[in-house]
């Protein structure tokens, strides 16, 4: 019988558990080793350079676990490192795109709210990608320092806390479309439809698993998207706080995403 295909997938802590939320979805032959960088978190603050040796370090541990590729699911790491990763590694090195383009595209001529972490909001990959959807005029970047730890720390009360200011704004401006651009963000859905229900919520994590089991599809079988108990998986948390391991379980088997 074949070996499930295994993937290794990454973030700085909690936030990469919403991808791996995402894959369980499908039925496929897979396994995930899945590393959160708990006692580096988070990237977001730090500097491109550091986010860079952080990813790479998690990445070398990952392949002791005898991944054959790796998801970067974290856009921070994503914008810092990807590129250089792949050069570097002799197995596939993926990661996230946030869904900027979709956003765009199904909303003509509407202003598009970016939700993400300084080092994503800044770097390189993200001003192609506004140049490429000519959408300098339409994207408003909102840097959120502090939210991801918020995530890491299940501390939804105090993220509430934090977007409820950026929320007024938004409606203040007649922003009701946003991008979640930190794969923590998405376990906060339930908070911010909450405070304003008009929102339309885009994220990456359907597209990259979409885009993941598309580019290896000579590895696994099965079909989409039934439920099923063929993808295992493994935490590897790099914490000594038992609440973290808590948190973890409780964030990939509650029904909502917060």
């Amino acid at each position: 019988m074949k070996e499930p295909l295994k993937i290794g997938l990454m973030d700085s802590g909690m936030g990469g558990l919403s991808v791996l939320k995402e894959i369980l979805k499908y039925q496929k032959d897979l396994e995930v080793v899945y590393f959160g960088d708990l006692k580096n978190s988070p990237y977001g603050e730090k500097s491109v350079k550091t986010v860079l040796e952080l990813t790479r370090d998690v990445c070398n541990r990952l392949l002791e676990e005898d991944v054959k590729t790796i998801l970067l699911a974290c856009n921070t790491a994503t914008s810092a490192a990807a590129e250089t990763l792949r050069k570097e590694f002799k197995i596939p090195i993926f990661g996230m795109e946030p869904a900027i383009k979709p956003a765009i595209l199904q909303n003509p001529g509407k202003r598009v709210a970016l939700l993400a972490t300084p080092v994503t909001q800044k770097e390189e990959k993200l001003q192609k990608l506004k140049k490429e959807l000519n959408a300098d005029d339409l994207l408003l970047p909102i840097s959120c320092p502090g939210l991801a730890g918020l995530v890491d720390r299940g501390d939804f009360a105090g993220a509430e806390e934090y977007l409820k200011p950026i929320l007024k704004s938004l409606q203040e401006q007649e922003v009701e479309i946003v991008v979640l651009g930190c794969t923590h963000y998405v376990f906060l859905k339930e908070i911010l439809l909450r405070n304003m229900p008009d929102l339309k919520l885009y994220d990456g994590n359907f597209g990259t698993i979409k885009h993941l089991l598309n580019s290896l599809g000579g590895f696994v079988s099965g079909s989409e998207f039934s439920k099923t108990e063929n993808t295992k998986y493994k935490l590897i948390l790099n914490s000594e706080e038992e609440f973290h391991f808590s948190l973890a379980d409780n964030l990939l088997n509650s029904k909502s995403e917060v």
